[in-house]
């Protein structure tokens, strides 16, 4: 029971990220994609909040690693708040893909 419960919970948020993912980049009106672009920065700070609170208390390396996903999302929104050019933009898309892809692998794999 309870690792059918794991799967579905993969399967839940992989859908979910890889469809915010291919959005973000995939959009062309601006504003849609900024709301992409937010939840998905919120989505990967949660992903980080639930890989580290759900290790051993004793596991700080990877507890760090886990909240190390979640500084990068946040890292991404306030770069993404912050920039008015294309590039900065571009860079806090990248922030915000490396902080969803790393914590979904980093919670259900590694």
């Amino acid at each position: 029971m309870a690792l059918g419960l794991l799967v579905i919970s993969f399967v839940g948020i992989s859908v979910i990220s890889i469809i915010g993912l291919a959005l973000m980049y995939l959009l062309k009106n601006e504003r849609a994609k900024a709301g992409v672009f937010y939840f998905l920065s919120i989505w990967g700070m949660g992903i980080a909040i639930l890989s580290a609170m759900s290790l051993p208390s004793n596991w700080m390396t990877q507890q760090l690693i886990a909240w190390g996903f979640g500084i990068l999302s946040a890292a991404g929104l306030i770069v993404h708040l912050k920039s008015s050019s294309a590039s900065g933009r571009t860079a806090a898309y990248a922030l915000v893909t490396i902080s969803v892809i790393g914590g979904v692998l980093k919670m259900f794999i590694f």
